[in-house]
């Protein structure tokens, strides 16, 4: 109850403030000024024709709602529905008879309550004239007033004053409200923000039985209370549907947006219990889908909420980074899944596949998982570095042996290669071979230490070859710098033996030379090969 007082004391002072800047701008009320006509009707009224009213230039009305001591007016509910039906702008009022401030929320309440199944589409007035009235202060009278506007306010609707002339005059002359002024003369006498003057309560209008209050209008409510979409409110805009101002989030037209609890229109960053939202500066329509905003990325779901983590739109993801206000991430990320990287340039989607960034070759799984070590393509076998991921070319070493990966594509080589003007031979997975190797069309020597195929004379412990220029490992009968050896099948050195071929026999020295023979034979019958200029410029005697 002293938090409610406490409320109403500080209301009351801002509606003061307001009140006095509000005298100072005087209209004329008179006849002839009026924007429409209407009438205001009660129990006492009787029935109403209100076809017959409309007719005859009734263009608004106050129904009498209740009051607290007579309850809900009888005739209420058939002269809201006919007068609307009529097609005239329905407003309500209750005749008050609260002396404080909560007793004025109650009546407002009571109000609300009535009116909850019909539409009321002009102010609804608090008509304070009582004489329960007429001995409090200014600041009671006042502190009531608000109190009841508030609240009739708070609730979407337009709220008013009404009472007569020497009242607002007196007591009520800083009511900031909306002011409907009774006083029966040719003119209103006050210029204080009449809205509507009450000049008669003996009028006569066809469709009513006898006398009727007439009034005439003179601020356009027309633009203040719509049947639905946005208005100007005091420097803020609300969203009006069906005649009332609504709060909490609404739909119109594509988009949604939100008003606060004093129906104002929310712009910019709004969190409530069910997430975070973004509501445009310009026009306060909830963000969906990315957006950029303030510089930084974001992401909206059709409900409007931010969106933090990974975000997969058609065939590409996305992440916001939770650890920056869910900003879209660009550039490298790291989580407990591996690395990823995200288009820095662009759109930022994650990267997929063969991707160069930086100048370096990468891999990336359908997931965006960056790859390592050996990884098996279609056009290859390939080689990620594992500790930056970046794809290794030329020699590599690992657990296996040493391979060498193509410096076009990267992709792992197999079987003979020159690689830099040297023969390597690499086995199907790609190690590189060494020692004495039986290839399809013979055997050849790798070098233990390079891998490099070796050619001309060979000595491995007690055994020597010969090599060929194309590294072929020889055997028979074979010239070289002129004179004729002799190699086994194997290709090892034949040494102060005695062979045969085709029935003759022959002799070789401690050097492997064929001796005894009246032509070199270079194999099997056949006269043996002179060597190539090559050969005999690099050959060397075979070791002992």
């Amino acid at each position: 109850m002293k938090r409610l007082k406490n409320t109403v004391k500080r209301a009351t002072a801002m509606m003061m403030a307001i009140a006095l800047l509000w005298t100072l701008q005087p209209t004329d009320v008179l006849a002839r000024n009026a924007i429409a006509k209407g009438s205001d009707v009660s129990k006492y009224n009787g029935g109403v024709d209100w076809n017959q009213a409309k007719a005859s230039g009734i263009d608004f009305t106050f129904i009498k709602v209740g009051s607290t001591k007579s309850g809900i007016d009888p005739n209420f509910a058939a002269n809201i529905t006919g007068a609307q039906a009529a097609g005239i702008k329905t407003g309500v009022y209750i005749y008050s008879y609260a002396t404080t401030p909560e007793a004025a929320v109650q009546e407002a309440n009571l109000v609300l309550e009535w009116i909850s199944n019909y539409t009321v589409n002009f102010p609804i007035v608090f008509d304070i004239e009582d004489k329960c009235h007429k001995n409090l202060s200014q600041e009671q009278l006042i502190s009531i007033i608000n109190s009841f506007c508030m609240t009739i306010d708070a609730a979407g609707y337009y709220p008013m004053v009404y009472s007569y002339k020497n009242m607002f005059d007196g007591k009520l002359n800083i009511c900031g409200w909306d002011r409907w002024v009774a006083h029966y003369n040719e003119t209103c006498g006050s210029t204080n923000n009449v809205c509507i003057w009450q000049y008669t309560s003996k009028g006569r209008v066809n469709g009513f039985n006898g006398n009727v209050d007439l009034n005439y209008q003179y601020k356009d409510y027309s633009s203040l209370i719509i049947p639905e979409g946005f208005i100007e409110h005091n420097g803020n805009v609300r969203f009006y549907r069906n005649w009332r101002m609504q709060r909490g989030w609404v739909d119109f037209g594509d988009a949604r947006y939100y008003l606060d609890q004093a129906g104002n229109l929310v712009r910019g960053w709004f969190t409530d219990a069910t997430g975070t939202y973004y509501l445009s500066p310009a026009d306060g329509s909830m963000a969906r889908g990315q957006c950029l905003i303030e510089g930084g990325d974001y992401y909206f779901t059709f409900e409007g909420v931010k969106t933090n983590g990974w975000v997969v739109l058609g065939d590409q993801r996305f992440y916001y980074d939770p650890a920056n206000n869910g900003i879209m991430k660009r550039d490298w990320m790291s989580d407990e899944k591996g690395n990823f990287y995200f288009f820095d340039r662009a759109d930022g989607h994650m990267y997929v596949g063969a991707q160069v960034i930086d100048g370096a070759e990468y891999l990336f799984n359908a997931e965006g998982i960056r790859q390592t070590g050996w990884v098996s393509l279609e056009n290859g076998k390939f080689y990620y570095d594992p500790a930056t991921g970046t794809k290794v070319k030329g020699f590599m070493d690992d657990a296996n042996g040493r391979h060498y990966l193509s410096p076009d594509d990267g992709h792992m080589v197999t079987g003979v290669a020159t690689i830099d003007g040297k023969n390597y031979c690499f086995d199907e997975n790609g190690n590189m071979m060494t020692g004495m190797i039986q290839r399809e069309d013979g055997s050849y020597y790798y070098d233990g230490a390079t891998g490099q195929m070796l050619t001309g004379w060979i000595h491995l412990e007690d055994k020597t070859y010969y090599a060929d220029e194309a590294g072929h490992i020889v055997t028979g009968a074979y010239t070289i710098s002129k004179q004729p050896y002799y190699f086994g099948t194997d290709g090892v050195l034949v040494r102060n033996q005695m062979f045969e071929i085709d029935g003759i026999t022959y002799m070789t020295t401690p050097e492997g030379v064929i001796t005894q023979v009246e032509a070199a034979m270079a194999g099997e019958g056949e006269p043996a090969a002179e060597a190539t200029e090559a050969e005999q410029a690099t050959a060397a005697q075979p070791a002992a």
